[in-house]
């Protein structure tokens, strides 16, 4: 699966990359299928208005509005002529503070975004454009600015309901990593938590076991996968599971039907 290419309908520019971080300004010229890549993406809309497609739902959009997607989702457009800001960024080159927000977050769309944020997307692009020393550095810390603005109140939300200990970090880094191979013993040696104790307290704040939820991202990933028309050993392999048999297997138990079956049922939909 192709992942972190730009699509080809953009038309880019200032196309190129500075270390893992991309900032362009982009004219959206035709419609845009679903697809999903393994960065999370800003995309700030300077002009036009249009649909955009995130996972099974349609959004409108216009100028002003700021698209927030994560590796999780598959998102698209249906418009013609529409003027971007786009960052594409990883959570690993994030503070370790902002990669754990962002562990919470799921897509969203910010309407009418305010004119700090505006201001900091201005200042990327150029930025970006003049790519002199400690431009990387320069982009990071302007991005989290950006996240912070938008997304602290759901943050600080949270913080208040946990407070940001180990067992917060972890979850974040799950939500995150799952596709990865991650059991309690990389939980324990990553974050310096007694097995027992994560346990315990990772039931009692998301209302699951572990690996059932470690199991539920990497189904619900699986399923959009199939649902985007991957085949069943790219949805098997990319979601986390470690062979087609046991990702069959497990996954005709859950649903019923086999990984196959349900990705035809959902591509004749």
């Amino acid at each position: 699966m192709k992942k972190k290419t730009v699509p080809l309908i953009y038309n880019q520019q200032h196309r190129r990359k500075i270390g893992d971080f991309l900032v362009c300004q982009n004219v959206l010229n035709q419609n845009h299928p679903l697809h999903q890549h393994d960065f999370y993406e800003i995309e700030y809309i300077t002009e036009g208005s249009g649909t955009h497609l995130i996972n099974d739902k349609s959004y409108s959009v216009q100028k002003g509005d700021l698209l927030f997607i994560t590796p999780m989702d598959f998102h698209g457009f249906e418009t013609q002529n529409i003027k971007t800001i786009t960052l594409h960024f990883f959570a690993k080159d994030m503070s370790p503070e902002i990669a754990q927000i962002l562990g919470f977050l799921n897509a969203d769309i910010v309407k009418g975004v305010g004119e700090k944020t505006v201001a900091d997307l201005e200042y990327l692009v150029k930025v970006f454009k003049a790519n002199r020393n400690y431009a990387i550095l320069q982009i990071k810390n302007v991005i989290e600015i950006i996240i912070l603005d938008l997304f602290g109140s759901k943050a600080f939300s949270f913080e208040q309901k946990y407070a940001l200990d180990s067992v917060s970090q972890a979850i974040g880094y799950i939500n995150i990593n799952f596709r990865q191979e991650i059991t309690l013993n990389v939980i324990k040696d990553r974050f310096n938590i007694s097995p027992a104790y994560f346990s315990r307290e990772f039931k009692r704040r998301t209302g699951m076991c572990f690996n059932d939820y470690l199991a539920e991202k990497r189904f619900d990933y699986a399923k959009k996968l199939l649902k985007n028309g991957n085949r069943v050993i790219d949805a098997c392999l990319e979601s986390g599971f470690g062979t087609v048999r046991n990702f069959s297997r497990r996954f005709k138990e859950k649903y019923g039907i086999t990984p196959k079956e349900y990705a035809k049922s959902k591509n004749n939909s």
